[in-house]
């Protein structure tokens, strides 16, 4: 931002005259400006209201617009007849943020206004920036607004903020009275739709849930764009007739978290020195620490602060979706895609006096009778059964039923036959939703409480720890009708799995104890257990099984990602802690909605495909027929044949030699498409003894393939081929057959975008990753002057190193675990240990969560285990290295 004018830029404007008559020179403006904006943020900071700060921020900017446009007016010898100026959006509210744009509308007379005024606005605007202002502005003649624009929908509702900043009033009042108000009347429909539109896209956008680790407060769910778009909605629609008014309570909730938010957004923009609304780790600490928007002076953890974040963000978002709905009955969750119309018909006609189904939503015909709360959770039972959504409308009846004392609550203790009702339904989180919003949930299962809102400083979980949780069950009953490829095994699973209300109990309680102080959160989970278990009058058998599900809830996922899910011993090993086939059903679908619970993009395709294998394998050793270790390729015709139809000329005996002795888990993991592939680079081993194809996966992401004959050191010279070309491996395999072959996949990321923005580049790294593998290029050349800028920063998360062994997982190699902080280059230091050390890798799981390494190598010497000895002297290397 430009803090003073500079010199020189507008010679032909003279001194200014201000309100008491004397010159100011622009030259002088520019500091003045900018020493009012000092002392607007040393109040704030001081203690000054957001309100007051916004309030004088859109005071200083008011006065400096018309001030420069006067003196441009006068300079120009123009008048300003036919020429007005206009605040939009934000700015036109009167809620300016510190380091917002100025949205300005330019409205001219006429055609030849527009064409006479273009220097006068160009001399104008290029002195609002040199004053520091940011400047976004658009130009129409009153003669096109009123047009509607259909494909500029945010000009419009920018336009409902419209005021008056200086010029021409008449041409204002002509507009603000006379054209608009009709036009907008008339565009009503096409208003609302857009508004629709872009709102449902924006909460789409950002998972359509406010508990956000690092929550965006201006555009996320419960943000700043959800009380602009309320006031939007009741500006467009006459809300007397078609629209509920909040009640005065209401309103001085979402004014209250309108103070709230808006002091966040300033507190961003000071500390960021920029429009940065994202609340980070680092300023969530900050903020708890001056109790920024309480106002008390206590200070609080930042978890404790957050909290007071997302009551005000549920409040704003409430509002809004409550309007929505109102004004739009299609709703902007999945239940469009997974209901249909015959569902909304089938209420029990017990229940029919107490609720009903309007636009496919519950809603409620006699609120009185919710003091009982039989009645109300049968209208949760119902929603669970049928599939069918509360209004919110009804949830806002039970919410006043629940806080009035008026009438006196009736059967309030839930038993539990009532909630294992709800929790084994088709659609439980319809249930469990909006109880946890009116705050039933947590009357019920009060160890939940213990996660409500609760921030978790985890750069692999997107979400807070309770939306986590509710996710989970969301996306089991997505199952119904699965939304793509990734869930497909497993809808059979969860329409056929036994006691579901188990598995939903089990997973409303499985991370509880990240709220407590206990050392490990099962031991705290299981510890809520015992409390929720004897106040619901659970059967010891049912204990146990939530038990065990609690208890082992991390092993199935981590026997996918650290170990080799196709050696015998591992699903062996696997199956015995899980004993039964329902048991197994039960963990698989809670892993399932785990890890696709943690970040949209958590569940990749490959990780559902190995929960799956796993899943079958673990089945078939429970019917005693075991997967082999090592593939014969002779045994898979099917594979061959796919194979060889997609190989062209190529004979089957060359593919068999290809295939033979590669692990189980390559077929497993790659595509008969992407094995022919593979063959492809290894029939041109004799022609190019390393061979290579790099693909763009997504952006920024690539996939690196390699074929060679085995070597020393190949997998870390790979790795440090990739380090110093500044890639950061996310995720690796390592295979090899019988005849010697090596084929290792890399799967990484380019950092500063050396492959996106230049693709002819990527030949230019095959030939050096080659040239490398080959020994005809010094690897230590390519390193050298490498900086690994993420060692100089201070880590947002700590990841402490763990270095493991394990000699009982496999019959034939001795299992290396690393969890550690990932970095560029950490690969190429772990396998050069290696390859110093004698060791032969034999299979390689790499993966990385967040910004922790989880890296698995199955290790052979001399084609044995590794002697304890060795173990230890690698330990004491790699903990050398790491640390």
């Amino acid at each position: 931002m430009t803090t003073a004018a500079r010199p020189g830029l507008h010679p032909g404007i003279p001194p200014n005259k201000n309100m008491a008559g004397s010159p100011t020179p622009l030259s002088v403006l520019g500091p003045q400006a900018e020493s009012e904006r000092q002392r607007i943020r040393q109040q704030f900071e001081a203690g000054t209201s957001a309100r007051e700060t916004l309030h004088a921020l859109c005071e200083l900017a008011d006065r400096n617009i018309q001030q420069i446009f006067g003196e441009v007016l006068r300079v120009h010898n123009a008048p300003e007849e036919g020429l007005c100026l206009l605040a939009l959006g934000g700015y036109g509210r009167r809620m300016l943020f510190p380091y917002s744009d100025l949205d300005i509308l330019f409205l001219f007379g006429s055609d030849r206004a527009e064409q006479e005024s273009r220097p006068l606005i160009s001399e104008f605007s290029r002195t609002l920036w040199d004053l520091g202002f940011r400047v976004s502005s658009a130009g129409r003649t009153i003669e096109e607004c009123k047009r509607i624009e259909e494909d500029n929908a945010e000009f419009h509702l920018a336009l409902l903020d419209r005021r008056r900043l200086a010029g021409d009033s008449a041409l204002f009042e002509k507009l603000d009275t006379k054209i608009l108000p009709g036009s907008e009347k008339q565009a009503r429909s096409f208003l609302l739709g857009q508004l629709h539109r872009l709102t449902k896209e924006r909460l789409t956008r950002y998972g359509n849930t406010i508990f956000h680790l690092e929550p965006n407060v201006k555009e996320s769910p419960g943000g700043m764009r959800d009380y602009q778009a309320t006031v939007w909605l009741r500006h467009i629609v006459d809300e007397k007739k078609e629209i509920r008014n909040l009640t005065a309570a209401e309103e001085e909730l979402s004014a209250s978290a309108v103070d709230f938010l808006s002091a966040i957004r300033c507190f961003l923009h000071y500390s960021n020195g920029r429009n940065d609304n994202t609340l980070t780790y680092e300023l969530q600490a900050a903020a708890a620490e001056r109790a920024l928007g309480i106002g008390d002076g206590v200070r609080r953890t930042p978890s404790e602060w957050m909290r007071q974040y997302f009551r005000h963000a549920r409040t704003l978002n409430r509002q809004l979706l409550r309007y929505l709905e109102q004004k739009a009955p299609v709703p902007l969750t999945f239940r469009q895609r997974l209901f249909n119309a015959a569902r909304a018909a089938k209420i029990e006609p017990s229940n029919a006096k107490y609720f009903m189904v309007r636009d496919g939503l519950l809603e409620v015909v006699d609120p009185p009778a919710l003091s009982d709360r039989a009645v109300t959770y049968s209208v949760f039972a119902e929603a669970a059964r049928a599939g069918i959504p509360l209004s919110r409308e009804a949830e806002r009846s039970i919410g006043y039923i629940l806080t009035h004392p008026e009438l006196r609550p009736r059967n309030v203790e839930i038993a539990w036959p009532v909630l294992r009702e709800i929790l084994g339904s088709d659609y439980p989180g319809l249930a469990l939703r909006p109880m946890q919003r009116l705050g039933l949930l947590l009357e019920i299962l009060p160890e939940f409480g213990m996660i409500d809102s609760l921030v978790v400083r985890d750069f692999y979980h997107r979400y807070t720890v309770d939306e986590h949780s509710l996710r989970t069950i969301e996306h089991l009953q997505e199952l119904a009708e699965p939304p793509d490829e990734r869930g497909r095994h497993f809808a059979p699973l969860w329409r056929t799995v036994e006691r579901r209300d188990l598995l939903v109990l089990s997973l409303l309680l499985h991370d509880v104890g990240k709220g407590m102080p206990a050392e490990n959160h099962v031991t705290g989970s299981l510890a809520a257990l015992d409390s929720a278990a004897q106040r619901l009058k659970l059967s010891p058998e049912e204990k146990a099984e939530v038990q065990f599900l609690i208890e082992h809830h991390l092993d199935m996922s981590a026997t996918v990602q650290r170990r080799d899910i196709f050696d015998p011993a591992t699903v062996s090993g696997f199956a015995a802690s899980v004993v039964t086939q329902e048991r197994l059903q039960r963990l698989c679908l809670l892993t399932y909605a785990d890890i696709h619970s943690v970040n949209p993009e958590a569940l990749t395709p490959w990780k559902a495909e190995m929960l799956w294998q796993l899943f079958v394998a673990a089945s078939n050793h429970f019917s005693r027929t075991l997967d082999r270790d090592r593939l014969h390729a002779h045994d898979e015709t099917s594979l061959l044949g796919r194979v060889k139809v997609l190989a062209g000329d190529a004979s089957v005996e060359s593919i068999e030699r290809f295939l033979e002795g590669f692990p189980r888990r390559y077929l497993a993991v790659h595509s008969a498409a992407e094995i022919a592939a593979h063959f492809a680079l290894y029939q041109k081993l004799s022609l190019e003894p390393v061979q290579t194809a790099v693909i763009a996966s997504r952006h920024a992401f690539f996939s690196l393939t390699l074929l060679t004959a085995d070597r020393p050191a190949l997998f870390a010279t790979i790795s440090g081929v990739l380090a110093g070309w500044g890639m950061n491996i996310i995720k690796a395999d390592a295979f090899a057959n019988a005849a010697g072959v090596v084929l290792d996949t890399f799967h990484f990321a380019d950092l500063h975008r050396t492959l996106e923005l230049n693709p002819g580049e990527i030949e230019r790294f095959r030939k050096s990753l080659a040239d490398v593998v080959n020994g005809k290029a010094p690897l230590e050349q390519l390193l050298k002057g490498r900086e690994i800028a993420s060692r100089a920063r201070a880590p947002k998360v700590t990841v402490e190193t763990r270095v493991n062994f394990d000699d009982t997982s496999s019959a034939h190699s001795t299992l290396l675990e690393i969890v550690t902080k990932d970095r560029p280059g950490l690969l190429y230091e772990i396998g050069s240990a290696l390859a110093r050390l004698g060791c032969n890798i034999e299979v390689a799981l790499i993966d990385t969560e967040g910004q922790k390494a989880i890296d698995v190598f199955y290790l052979t010497a001399q084609g044995k285990k590794l002697a304890a000895q060795k173990q230890e002297t690698l330990r004491e290397v790699l903990e050398g290295t790491l640390n």
